[in-house]
C-alpha cells in the first residue's frame, strides 16, 4: 500500500514539472510582496500592527494562486494545448498567462508597498534614472566623436 502512495505521488510531482518554474515565481512574488507589506506596516505603525490574521492570509492567498496555476494547468494540457500550439506553437500558453498576471498583481502591491512606506513615486524615480541614462548616453557620444 506504501509503495502505491510513493507511485502515485512520484506521478504527480512528474506531471506537474514542467510549471514548477512557474510555481516557484509566482510563490516568490507573493512571498515579496508579503515582506514589503510588513515592511510597510512597521514603517508606518510600528511593530504592534502585526497582525496573525493577516499574515494568515498570505497562507490562503498562496494557496489559492498554486491551485489555479495547477488546475489551469491541467485544462491547458489536455483540452486547450494542442491548438494552442499549432495556432501559436507555445506550449501550455494560457497557464503561463495567468501566471503572468498573477506576478503583475503582485508587483503592483510590492510597487504600492514602497511608495507608501518610503513616500516615494517609483514611476517618477524611474523616469528620472532614464532620462539621466540619457544625458549620460549623449555626453559619451559627444566625448567619442
Amino acid at each position: 500500500m506504501k509503495s502505491y502512495l510513493n507511485y502515485i505521488i512520484s506521478g504527480l510531482i512528474l506531471f506537474f514539472a514542467p510549471i514548477q518554474g512557474l510555481l516557484i515565481a509566482v510563490a516568490f512574488g507573493i512571498a515579496l510582496d508579503t515582506f514589503t507589506g510588513i515592511f510597510k506596516s512597521v514603517k508606518l505603525n510600528g511593530w504592534c500592527s502585526i497582525r496573525s490574521r493577516k499574515l494568515s492570509n498570505v497562507v490562503s492567498k498562496m494557496l489559492l494562486y498554486q491551485v489555479c496555476i495547477a488546475l489551469l494547468f491541467v485544462i491547458d494540457f489536455y483540452a486547450l494545448n494542442e491548438f494552442v500550439i499549432h495556432s501559436f506553437g507555445i506550449k501550455f500558453m494560457f497557464t503561463k498567462l495567468v501566471s503572468i498576471l498573477l506576478i503583475f498583481i503582485e508587483l503592483v502591491s510590492i510597487k504600492e508597498n514602497i511608495e507608501e512606506a518610503l513616500n516615494i513615486k517609483v514611476w517618477d524615480l524611474l523616469k528620472t534614472l532614464f532620462n539621466r541614462a540619457k544625458e549620460i548616453k549623449t555626453d559619451i557620444n559627444e566625448i567619442t566623436k
